[in-house]
C-alpha cells in the first residue's frame, strides 16, 4: 500500500484532477449518444448490485468505445448523508483508455450516502471536455439506466463466492420482520465482482468461499490483487469461511489460488469415513447418509488456530475446522463440501453453517423485540456516538427548542399586535407602521445575531474519538477515527488526517527508519447516520442541501477538498489508518488451564495509559495507570471479574450515575451522552451482552468489535491515553500552509487495544 504523503507532487496531480472533474460538471449533459461517441453503457455498484449505504464500496463503470480512441478519467457523483453532491475520481496514473468499438471497464472506490440517490458518471478528457456523461436513477429492482437501492447500513451482509452451500436456509433463521436490522445474503457467480482494494468489504460482515468448483478460482492465479484485497480486509478485522474438502490440493496446495487462506501447509488428502466427526462438529444427532460416508478431505502440517474439530484420533490429528486468528479478523477453514453429496442433502447442514460463521441460535421473541426497539429508537451504537459527541462543544451554549419557540413567539407579538397597538395606541398615526415594522424586523434580527454570536461564539470546536488497535505480534496498527466539529463561520475545508501516536506524527513516508512508520494512505470521508428517521441514511426520500457544487475526495481517498459547512454549523468525519507500532508495549503473559493470566506489562509507548484493563476469555483484569516507562505485574494480588460488569458498571463512564442493577451493571439509556460508556459497549458489543444489555445494534462500524479476540491465545489490554493528543485533521491543501483543525477547547477520546499473545504457562509435575 502507497504511504501517506503531502508531497508538492501529489497536491499537484490532485488540485488538476479536482479541476478536470469540476470543469466536467459544469458541462450539460451530451444528447449526442451515438455509436459514433463514447458511451457509458452500464454501472455495476458493490457485489452484483447489492451494497450498503454509508460505506466504501467499489463501482465498476462500463465504456463503450466509439469510432476514435478515447482517454480521460472517471467521475462519479453522488450525495453524501446529508444530501452534498460528493465527487469520486479514478487516479490519474490509472487513465481510462477506451479503443474504438471495445467495451472497457473501469473501477473507482465510491461512498454512497443515501440509499434512494442516483449517480452520474461522467468520462472527463485530461483538457477538462466532456467525452461522455450518464445519469442513473436509483430503484427497488436494477434495469437498464436504474441502480438497485442501498442495503441499510445497519443490515449483516454476507458475500457468498462459488456454489450454493445452504446459506439460504441459514439465514431465513437468522431474520425478522424488520428490513433494516435483517441478514442479507449475496451469491456472486465470478471472481469480477470481488473488489480490487480491500476497502471495498468494509460494509461486508462475512465472506464465505465454497471450492467444489475450482474453476471459478483458477483466474486468481492471474489476479491476485484480489486474494491480497480479501486478506488485507481479513487482517483488519474481516471474518471469512472457507470450505474447501475435495478440491483442496488444486485450492490450497503450493502456488494454490487460496493457498493463502489454508490453515497450515498443505500435506495432501486422506479418507474420511467416520460421520460422527462432522456430527459434533455442527452439535447435531442425525447422522450423515445413515453414517456411511466416503469423502476425501485435506491433511496440514504446521496447523496455527484453534482446531474445533479433528478427524483423526487426537485433536491435532487431521483437523477437519479450523478459526484462525490473522491480525485482528479471523478465518475459518471447513475442509468439507457443503455443496456435495452426502452433506447437500444432511438435515444438519444448517446447524454445520452456523457453527462455521459463529451465528447464535436467534430467540425468536426476543430477537423480535430487540429489533421493535431497533425500529423505533436507536439504529445503530454509531448513533448514540455521534449525538453524544455533537451534545456539547467547549465554549458553545446550544439554545434550547423551548427558548427558540418562545423567542420566535414574542416576535410574532412584536410585529403583529405589538407594532399594532404602539402605532394606534400611542404614536396615533397608523401610516407610521411603515417605519416602525422594518425597524422592529432589524432590530430583532441583530439581537438574534448578537445573541448566536454570543453563545456560540466565533472559535472552531473540535470533538474527537479515536480507538488505536495493534497487534503485538506483528506490530501492525490500525487507527479509526471519529470526529464531530463545530465551524463559526461558512466555509469550505480542504481536510486530510495525519496519523499521530504519541504527540509525534506518524511517518508518512516508505521505508522510514521511526518504528512508528505508517504503510497506508488514509482513508478519508464523512460519516452518516444509519436509520429511516430525519438523516438517516436510508430515508425514504433523499436529503436536500443548499450546496449544489458539493465537494470532491481525492483520487487517495485520503483528503475531502472543498468540504462546505454553514456558519454556526457541525459536520462528522471519519477516517481509517494503518501503520507500524513495534515499541508501544513489552508484554509477556502467561496463561493456565483454567485461563488466568499472569505476567508483566511495560509501557514503552512515550503515553501515560488510564483506565487499563487486561481482558481475556470472561474475565477482566483492573490494572493501576500505567505511565510512560512504568510496568504492570498481573498476578494472584488482582482479582479478576466478568468482562460484562468491568464494562458496564458505574465506573465504566465518565458520568455519575445512580441506578445500578442487582449484578452490578448500568442499564443502557438510550441517547446518553458518555462517550467512553459508548465507546466501551461498541469496542467489545457482544462481551458486554449484545442487544439483551443494548437492544440496539453495532453494524455500521462493525469492525470496531473485538469480542472475537478474546477467547484463544491472546489477551487484549484495554487503556486510555488522556494527555495524547492523537491523529490531527490539517486543513489546506499543501503541506506546508495547512492549519490544524484544533482549538485550545478540544475535547478528545483516545483508546488504545492492545492485543497480545499469551505464551501456555507449563505446569511442571512432581
Amino acid at each position: 500500500m502507497i504511504a501517506p504523503n503531502r508531497h508538492s507532487a501529489t497536491r499537484l496531480r490532485f488540485a488538476f484532477t479536482c479541476a478536470v472533474v469540476l470543469t466536467g460538471l459544469a458541462i450539460p449533459q451530451s444528447t449526442a449518444q451515438d455509436s459514433n461517441k463514447t458511451r457509458i453503457t452500464n454501472i455495476r455498484l458493490g457485489f452484483d448490485g447489492t451494497y450498503k449505504v454509508g460505506c466504501w464500496t467499489q463501482l465498476e463503470v462500463t465504456l463503450q468505445g466509439g469510432s476514435e480512441k478515447a482517454t480521460g478519467l472517471v467521475s462519479v457523483t453522488m450525495p453524501d448523508s446529508d444530501g452534498v453532491p460528493v465527487t469520486y475520481v479514478s487516479p490519474p496514473e490509472r487513465m481510462v483508455a477506451i479503443l474504438p468499438g471495445t467495451a472497457t471497464k473501469a473501477r473507482l472506490m465510491v461512498r454512497p450516502g443515501q440509499s434512494s440517490a442516483g449517480v452520474k458518471v461522467s468520462l472527463i478528457s485530461v483538457e477538462g471536455r466532456s467525452l461522455a456523461t450518464r445519469k442513473f436513477e436509483s430503484g427497488y429492482e436494477s434495469s437498464p439506466g436504474v441502480i438497485r437501492h442501498g442495503l441499510a447500513s445497519t443490515n449483516r451482509l454476507v458475500v457468498a463466492l462459488g456454489k450454493p452451500v445452504g446459506l439460504g436456509a441459514l439465514v431465513r433463521t437468522q431474520n425478522n420482520e424488520f428490513e433494516n436490522t435483517a441478514t442479507r445474503l449475496v451469491r456472486v457467480d465470478g471472481l469480477a465482482s470481488l473488489p480490487l482494494d480491500w476497502q471495498g468489504y468494509e460494509g461486508v460482515s462475512a465472506v464465505v468461499l465454497s471450492s467444489a468448483d475450482p474453476s471459478v478460482y483458477r483466474a486468481l492465479r492471474a489476479n491476485s490483487p484480489r486474494v491480497m484485497a480479501l486478506k488485507r480486509w481479513v487482517e483488519l478485522g474481516g471474518s471469512l469461511v472457507l470450505f474447501c474438502g475435495s478440491e483442496a490440493e488444486e485450492l490450497l496446495g503450493p502456488d494454490g489460488p487460496l493457498e493463502a487462506f489454508a490453515p497450515g501447509e498443505f500435506v495432501g488428502m486422506v479418507p474420511l469415513r467416520d460421520s460422527a466427526k462432522i456430527q459434533r462438529l455442527a452439535s447435531v444427532e442425525d447422522s450423515i447418509n445413515r453414517g456411511r460416508i466416503d469423502l476425501r478431505i485435506p491433511q496440514f502440517d504446521i496447523v496455527t488456530g484453534e482446531i474445533l474439530a479433528s478427524a483423526g484420533n487426537s485433536s491435532t490429528d487431521l483437523p477437519l475446522a479450523v478459526r484462525t486468528r490473522v491480525g485482528l479478523g479471523e478465518i475459518t477453514f471447513i475442509g468439507l463440501d457443503p455443496d456435495q453429496a452426502p452433506l447437500a442433502d444432511w438435515s444438519g447442514r444448517t446447524e454445520l453453517l452456523r457453527t462455521a460463521l459463529d451465528w447464535p441460535v436467534v430467540e425468536t421473541d426476543k430477537q423480535q423485540d430487540a429489533n421493535a426497539y431497533n425500529y423505533s429508537g436507536t439504529p445503530d451504537l454509531i448513533n448514540q456516538l455521534s449525538n453524544a459527541l455533537g451534545a456539547k462543544f467547549e465554549g458553545v451554549t446550544p439554545v434550547p427548542f423551548g427558548i427558540v419557540a418562545l423567542l420566535v413567539l414574542i416576535y410574532i407579538g412584536l410585529i403583529g399586535p405589538g407594532d399594532y397597538f404602539f402605532v394606534k395606541r400611542v404614536l396615533k398615526r397608523m401610516e407610521l407602521t411603515w417605519i416602525t415594522f422594518p425597524l422592529i424586523v432589524v432590530l430583532v434580527s441583530l439581537g438574534a445575531y448578537w445573541l448566536a454570536y454570543y453563545l456560540k461564539g466565533d472559535q472552531l470546536r473540535v470533538n474527537q474519538v479515536e480507538i488505536v488497535d495493534v497487534d503485538m505480534s506483528t506490530g501492525n496498527a490500525r487507527g479509526t477515527v471519529w470526529t464531530n466539529f463545530f465551524s463559526p463561520r461558512a466555509k469550505s475545508y480542504q481536510l486530510s488526517l495525519q496519523p499521530r501516536f504519541g504527540g509525534q506524527d506518524v511517518a508518512t513516508t516508505a521505508g522510514s527508519s521511526n518504528p512508528k512508520s505508517s504503510n497506508s494512505v488514509p482513508l478519508t470521508a464523512w460519516l452518516g447516520m444509519p436509520g429511516t428517521g430525519l438523516g438517516g441514511m436510508q430515508g425514504g426520500v433523499g436529503q436536500t442541501t443548499m450546496f449544489d457544487r458539493g465537494y470532491a475526495i481525492s483520487p487517495q481517498l485520503n483528503m475531502m477538498n472543498g468540504l462546505p459547512v454553514q456558519e454556526w454549523s457541525t459536520k462528522t468525519i471519519t477516517a481509517r489508518w494503518t501503520g507500524q507500532l513495534d515499541d508501544a508495549i513489552d508484554a509477556r503473559l502467561n496463561v493456565d488451564d483454567d485461563g488466568i493470566v499472569s505476567g508483566r506489562i511495560e509501557n514503552t509507548s512515550g503515553i501515560n495509559f488510564t483506565d487499563c484493563l487486561l481482558l481475556h476469555s470472561n474475565w477482566a483484569y483492573r490494572l493501576k495507570p500505567i505511565g510512560n516507562g512504568a510496568s504492570a505485574k498481573i498476578d494472584s494480588a488482582i482479582q479478576p471479574r466478568s468482562i460484562k460488569t468491568m464494562l458496564t458498571n458505574a465506573a465504566a463512564g465518565e458520568d455519575t450515575v445512580y441506578n445500578v442493577t442487582a449484578d452490578g451493571s448500568v442499564p443502557y439509556v438510550q441517547w446518553n451522552e458518555d462517550v467512553v460508556r459508548t465507546l466501551k459497549v461498541m469496542m467489545f458489543y457482544e462481551a458486554a451482552g449484545g442487544s439483551a444489555y443494548a437492544p440496539t445494534v453495532n453494524r455500521y462500524q462493525h469492525f470496531i468489535e473485538l469480542s472475537h479476540l478474546l477467547d484463544g491465545q491472546q489477551a487484549i489490554l484495554l487503556a486510555r491515553a488522556k494527555d495524547d493528543e492523537g491523529s490531527q485533521w490539517m486543513d489546506g491543501d499543501n503541506a506546508e500552509t495547512a492549519q490544524p483543525l484544533a482549538s485550545d477547547q478540544d475535547r478528545r477520546w483516545i483508546y488504545y487495544r492492545f492485543v497480545i499473545p499469551l505464551k501456555k504457562l507449563e505446569v511442571l509435575g512432581p
